[in-house]
């Protein structure tokens, strides 16, 4: 059981436009995606979901098996399309080609982004994963794009990773770029 406790306290005292790097192991993974979904929703923050995981029927219905509004959610499904699913874009849901298509994510979040209203904050639920399906120096130079234009507009950020399973370096270039890294 994780304790969801710490990790509020942890996302309490951040300033505007926050970016966090969640260490976790592969046991814990959903549970920590759940419980900092529903934090942060209750918070009234629109999460802005990048899916590397889990198809977006899925991770919705989850979701909803919590009580967290996912009217306060989009996701952009980087699973469905791959996988051969039915793959019809949505209100809250954008399919991407694959999760090596980062121009792609790049350009659908910056989308996302100009759609959702109030405070919001893009979940990415797994670095790890998506390292395995890209070259892991191309990823570092999309995720540090991805940041820096987060920075920029004040729009807050939470990455998933898995402890001790991500890239050193891209770890390294993430971490320098997050306010805080917490390992649950």
């Amino acid at each position: 059981m994780i304790n969801t406790k710490k990790i509020k306290t942890e996302l309490g005292d951040l300033p505007k436009g926050w970016i966090v790097l969640l260490e976790t192991s592969a046991e814990k993974v959903l549970e920590v995606n759940l419980a900092v979904m529903k934090i942060l929703t209750d918070k009234n923050y629109t999460g802005l979901v990048i899916s590397a995981n889990r198809p977006c029927k899925n991770l919705l219905s989850l979701y909803e098996k919590s009580n967290i509004n996912t009217k306060k959610v989009m996701v952009l499904c980087a699973v469905c399309k791959s996988q051969g699913a039915d793959a019809k874009n949505a209100e809250n849901i954008i399919h991407l080609e694959r999760i090596s298509a980062l121009t792609e994510m790049s350009i659908s979040l910056s989308e996302a982004i100009k759609k959702a209203k109030g405070d919001r904050f893009v979940f990415i639920d797994s670095i790890t994963t998506m390292l395995i399906h890209n070259q892991s120096n191309v990823f570092a130079v999309f995720i540090h794009s991805i940041l820096t234009k987060m920075r920029m507009n004040m729009i807050s950020g939470l990455l998933i990773s898995l402890e001790n399973e991500t890239n050193r370096e891209v770890r390294a270039e993430i971490a320098q770029l997050c306010d805080k890294v917490i390992k649950v």
